[in-house]
């Protein structure tokens, strides 16, 4: 086993390219995914060596940022100095450095700073949803491409929350001043972030512990307006995810387990039995396990970034997917982050697709080098209107109509995004 050292001194980026003497190639900027707990710019699954020498005119750059406490605690319950104000979305403001400096230094890597195209999986998805609502990352990307978590609904978390967990964090650590916090030790800090997860924070939303924070100064408390209004950063969007997400989840659950959990899991949509079971029969295509599944699915992430994708389609080009391969051992759906293992080459299943590498890699390579994803791989893939068209991405792609129509519209109104689309009816 490798050992690698830990320390706080964790910022730094990655940079994959061809060659650094052909000039103005795309720039791929990959920010991974865990949560938000865990992660790091050099993990095997997201290695981009493939996907750089499959296509060379295309230069990739993944940065660190700081995660968990580290990246996102509330100092207020130490320290009413304006000095720590910043302190609820350290992980974001890593990300908008990075940006910075790749924007100043790409150059001379041989990348175009015109041409960078943000990629994001899970936490990195939602940590880019952010930047498109932010801006202070105006003008630091052209395009983005948003997978399985987003800002809206659960992945922001309400500055009271964050309050709440802040002072728990400290009467754990019985530290009482800023500067005894700064002495804790990195097995300290640790051991408190884990105990963390025995409590429940209420606050006045429900959401994941250490997702980017309401804070009014990073993040604005209603982000959502600037995809509303059409003022987002990003010229050109893709936004998709897997149809299996959290299917993992209920791999040991019967079906009647399976139906308690789901609903005690979605508290904050006020799912009852009735509304699950409405939901079930308005899939008879699907076995009602799977359809439980899916409604978890869709109210965890999904559907969180159709609410994304159908504003931006209204003022940018925007190319909605849905990664439906089967895993080729046990069957079971496409999970979180399957499409990316395609996309870099890595950790493919035996038994896929022997064409399904090439085809997510032509794919993705398309839009970031053109901003459509249109290549002779594929059929014909329309921009997304709002209840239209949208990718599956399976043993054969198919471009449907009307994906997710009937699915969007039995929920819309149990996400705080529908107000809205109230003020635009």
């Amino acid at each position: 086993m490798i050992d690698f050292p830990q320390a706080e001194d964790c910022l730094n980026l990655n940079i994959w390219t061809a060659d650094v003497h052909t000039p103005k190639k795309a720039v791929l900027f990959w920010v991974y995914g865990g949560s938000y707990i865990l992660g790091y710019n050099y993990k095997k699954g997201y290695l981009p060596t493939r996907f750089v020498q499959a296509h060379p005119e295309i230069l990739v750059v993944a940065p660190n940022y700081r995660v968990g406490v580290l990246g996102s605690l509330n100092l207020s319950s130490l320290t009413g100095s304006k000095e720590y104000r910043y302190s609820n979305n350290l992980a974001l403001l890593d990300l908008l450095e990075a940006l910075r400096w790749t924007q100043e230094n790409i150059v001379f890597f041989g990348g175009d700073p015109e041409r960078v195209t943000l990629y994001g999986h899970s936490a990195g998805s939602n940590a880019i949803s952010h930047l498109m609502a932010m801006p202070a990352a105006e003008g630091l990307f052209s395009q983005t491409i948003c997978q399985s978590s987003y800002m809206t609904d659960l992945g922001t978390v309400a500055y009271d929350t964050s309050e709440e967990i802040g002072v728990k964090f400290f009467e754990l650590a019985r530290v009482h001043t800023l500067e005894e916090a700064l002495a804790l030790t990195s097995e300290q800090i640790l051991d408190c972030q884990q105990k963390l997860f025995g409590f429940h924070f209420g606050g006045s939303k429900a959401s994941k512990m250490f997702s980017p924070v309401a804070d009014e100064i990073i993040v604005e408390k209603e982000p959502f307006r600037h995809f509303a209004d059409g003022t987002f950063n990003g010229k050109r969007v893709m936004i998709g995810g897997s149809e299996g997400e959290y299917d993992q989840m209920f791999r040991t659950k019967n079906l009647e387990e399976m139906k308690d959990f789901v609903i005690q899991r979605n508290q904050d949509k006020k799912l009852t039995r009735e509304r699950l079971e409405k939901f079930v029969a308005m899939h008879p295509e699907m076995p009602e396990k799977e359809a439980c599944m899916t409604i978890h699915n869709e109210l965890g992430l999904s559907l969180g970034g159709e609410w994304i994708g159908r504003f931006c389609s209204r003022y940018v080009a925007d190319y909605e997917y849905v990664f439906r391969l089967r895993e080729p051992q046990d069957h079971c759906r496409a999970l979180h982050g399957a499409p990316s293992n395609y996309i870099f080459g890595t950790l493919i299943p035996e038994g896929a697709p022997s064409n399904m590498e090439k085809q997510m890699m032509d794919t993705w390579a398309a839009f970031i080098n053109g901003g459509d994803p249109n290549n002779e791989e594929i059929p014909q893939w329309p921009a997304y209107v709002p209840d239209g068209t949208v990718m599956t991405m399976d043993t054969e792609w198919k471009a449907v109509p009307g994906y997710w129509e009937k699915d969007f519209h039995f929920w819309e109104k149990d996400f705080a995004e529908y107000q809205y689309e109230e003020a635009l009816s």
